[in-house]
Protein backbone atom coordinates (compact mmCIF):
# COMPACT_ATOMS: atom_id res chain seq x y z
CA UNK A 1 0.00 0.00 0.00
CA UNK A 2 1.28 3.48 -1.17
CA UNK A 3 1.78 6.18 1.49
CA UNK A 4 -1.05 8.18 -0.16
CA UNK A 5 -3.38 5.16 0.02
CA UNK A 6 -2.55 4.17 3.48
CA UNK A 7 -3.63 8.11 4.37
CA UNK A 8 -6.96 7.60 2.16
CA UNK A 9 -7.46 4.61 4.12
CA UNK A 10 -7.11 6.39 7.22
CA UNK A 11 -9.65 9.23 6.61
CA UNK A 12 -7.03 11.67 5.50
CA UNK A 13 -8.52 13.27 2.48
CA UNK A 14 -10.19 16.43 2.48
CA UNK A 15 -13.73 16.52 3.79
CA UNK A 16 -12.90 13.74 6.00
CA UNK A 17 -10.47 14.17 9.27
CA UNK A 18 -7.75 15.97 8.20
CA UNK A 19 -9.12 18.53 5.33
CA UNK A 20 -9.50 22.06 5.99
CA UNK A 21 -13.05 22.21 5.57
CA UNK A 22 -13.51 22.33 9.22
CA UNK A 23 -15.56 18.84 10.04
CA UNK A 24 -12.68 17.91 12.55
CA UNK A 25 -13.38 20.88 14.80
CA UNK A 26 -17.08 20.25 14.02
CA UNK A 27 -16.70 17.18 15.65
CA UNK A 28 -14.27 17.95 18.08
CA UNK A 29 -17.07 20.30 19.65
CA UNK A 30 -19.45 17.61 19.34
CA UNK A 31 -17.45 14.85 21.10
CA UNK A 32 -16.15 17.95 23.64
CA UNK A 33 -20.30 18.67 24.19
CA UNK A 34 -21.47 15.46 25.28
CA UNK A 35 -18.45 14.61 27.27
CA UNK A 36 -19.66 17.82 29.39
CA UNK A 37 -23.20 16.48 29.06
CA UNK A 38 -21.78 12.93 30.38
CA UNK A 39 -19.35 14.25 33.10
CA UNK A 40 -21.74 16.47 34.56
CA UNK A 41 -24.22 13.68 34.94
CA UNK A 42 -22.13 11.57 36.48
CA UNK A 43 -21.31 13.72 38.89
CA UNK A 44 -24.50 12.60 40.74
CA UNK A 45 -23.29 8.37 40.37
CA UNK A 46 -23.07 9.36 44.59
CA UNK A 47 -26.24 10.50 45.33
CA UNK A 48 -28.74 7.97 47.20
CA UNK A 49 -31.57 8.18 44.99
CA UNK A 50 -32.93 10.51 42.25
CA UNK A 51 -35.14 12.14 44.40
CA UNK A 52 -31.86 13.63 45.63
CA UNK A 53 -30.87 14.92 41.85
CA UNK A 54 -30.65 19.03 42.15
CA UNK A 55 -28.79 20.86 38.90
CA UNK A 56 -26.39 23.21 40.86
CA UNK A 57 -23.38 25.40 39.59
CA UNK A 58 -21.10 23.67 41.58
CA UNK A 59 -21.84 20.02 39.96
CA UNK A 60 -21.29 22.22 36.90
CA UNK A 61 -17.87 23.82 37.86
CA UNK A 62 -16.51 20.59 39.09
CA UNK A 63 -17.53 19.06 35.59
CA UNK A 64 -16.02 21.73 33.62
CA UNK A 65 -12.77 21.28 35.80
CA UNK A 66 -12.30 17.81 34.52
CA UNK A 67 -13.67 18.33 30.82
CA UNK A 68 -11.53 21.26 30.09
CA UNK A 69 -8.48 19.73 30.23
CA UNK A 70 -9.60 16.74 27.82
CA UNK A 71 -9.56 19.31 25.29
CA UNK A 72 -6.24 19.89 26.07
CA UNK A 73 -5.42 16.18 25.66
CA UNK A 74 -7.49 15.52 22.47
CA UNK A 75 -5.59 18.52 20.77
CA UNK A 76 -2.60 17.60 21.76
CA UNK A 77 -2.70 13.53 21.30
CA UNK A 78 -3.83 13.61 17.49
CA UNK A 79 -2.56 16.37 16.25
CA UNK A 80 -2.77 15.19 12.84
CA UNK A 81 -6.69 15.62 13.35
CA UNK A 82 -6.30 19.17 14.23
CA UNK A 83 -4.33 21.05 11.69
CA UNK A 84 -5.18 24.63 12.45
CA UNK A 85 -2.21 25.55 14.44
CA UNK A 86 -3.59 29.08 15.19
CA UNK A 87 -6.95 27.63 15.83
CA UNK A 88 -5.18 24.90 18.38
CA UNK A 89 -3.51 27.64 20.29
CA UNK A 90 -6.70 29.51 20.97
CA UNK A 91 -8.30 26.39 21.91
CA UNK A 92 -5.24 25.38 24.51
CA UNK A 93 -5.49 29.30 25.76
CA UNK A 94 -9.37 28.68 26.33
CA UNK A 95 -9.17 25.30 28.31
CA UNK A 96 -6.47 26.43 30.46
CA UNK A 97 -8.80 29.68 31.03
CA UNK A 98 -11.63 27.33 31.49
CA UNK A 99 -10.04 25.10 34.15
CA UNK A 100 -8.60 27.15 36.14
CA UNK A 101 -11.76 29.30 36.13
CA UNK A 102 -13.52 26.83 37.04
CA UNK A 103 -11.47 25.37 39.86
CA UNK A 104 -11.46 28.72 41.44
CA UNK A 105 -14.92 29.30 41.05
CA UNK A 106 -15.22 25.89 42.97
CA UNK A 107 -13.55 27.10 45.51
CA UNK A 108 -14.57 30.58 45.58
CA UNK A 109 -18.39 29.50 45.56
CA UNK A 110 -18.79 32.14 42.74
CA UNK A 111 -22.68 32.38 42.38
CA UNK A 112 -23.59 30.25 45.18
CA UNK A 113 -26.46 32.23 46.83
CA UNK A 114 -28.90 30.35 49.16
CA UNK A 115 -30.74 28.56 46.18
CA UNK A 116 -27.71 27.38 44.82
CA UNK A 117 -26.08 26.56 48.73
CA UNK A 118 -29.09 24.22 49.08
CA UNK A 119 -29.07 22.56 45.60
CA UNK A 120 -26.11 21.42 46.28
CA UNK A 121 -25.79 20.61 49.24
CA UNK A 122 -28.46 18.17 49.04
CA UNK A 123 -26.72 15.78 46.53
CA UNK A 124 -23.78 15.80 48.67
CA UNK A 125 -25.32 14.79 52.03
CA UNK A 126 -27.34 12.10 49.95
CA UNK A 127 -23.52 10.71 48.92
CA UNK A 128 -22.90 10.12 52.79
CA UNK A 129 -25.80 8.11 52.85
CA UNK A 130 -25.03 5.95 50.24
CA UNK A 131 -21.51 5.49 51.32
CA UNK A 132 -23.22 4.50 54.59
CA UNK A 133 -25.59 2.28 53.00
CA UNK A 134 -23.48 0.33 50.54
CA UNK A 135 -20.02 0.20 52.30
CA UNK A 136 -19.32 -3.25 53.33
CA UNK A 137 -18.01 -2.01 57.27
CA UNK A 138 -17.18 -4.51 60.14
CA UNK A 139 -15.62 -1.69 62.22
CA UNK A 140 -18.59 -1.48 65.74
CA UNK A 141 -17.91 2.18 66.04
CA UNK A 142 -18.02 3.16 61.58
CA UNK A 143 -21.07 1.43 61.86
CA UNK A 144 -22.44 3.27 64.45
CA UNK A 145 -21.18 6.20 63.54
CA UNK A 146 -23.22 5.68 60.17
CA UNK A 147 -25.82 4.94 61.43
CA UNK A 148 -25.79 8.59 63.21
CA UNK A 149 -24.57 10.05 59.85
CA UNK A 150 -27.38 8.42 57.67
CA UNK A 151 -30.16 9.73 60.23
CA UNK A 152 -28.52 13.51 60.60
CA UNK A 153 -27.91 13.94 56.87
CA UNK A 154 -31.42 12.77 55.74
CA UNK A 155 -33.07 15.14 58.50
CA UNK A 156 -30.88 17.44 57.39
CA UNK A 157 -31.78 17.06 53.69
CA UNK A 158 -35.40 17.24 54.36
CA UNK A 159 -34.44 20.65 56.18
CA UNK A 160 -32.98 21.81 52.97
CA UNK A 161 -35.56 20.95 50.87
CA UNK A 162 -37.94 22.51 52.71
CA UNK A 163 -35.87 25.55 52.74
CA UNK A 164 -35.74 24.98 48.69
CA UNK A 165 -39.37 25.20 48.28
CA UNK A 166 -39.71 28.72 50.63
CA UNK A 167 -37.18 30.14 48.69
CA UNK A 168 -38.67 29.25 45.40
Amino acid sequence: MSNVDHAEGHGARKGSHGGGDGRPYLMFWINMALGLVVMYVVMFSMIDGLVDFKNNLNMFYMAVTMWAPMGIFMLATMPGMYPNRRLNLALYALFVLLTAGSFWATRAQALIDDRQFVESMIPHHSGAILMCREADLSDPELVALCGEIVEAQRREIDQMNRIAERLR
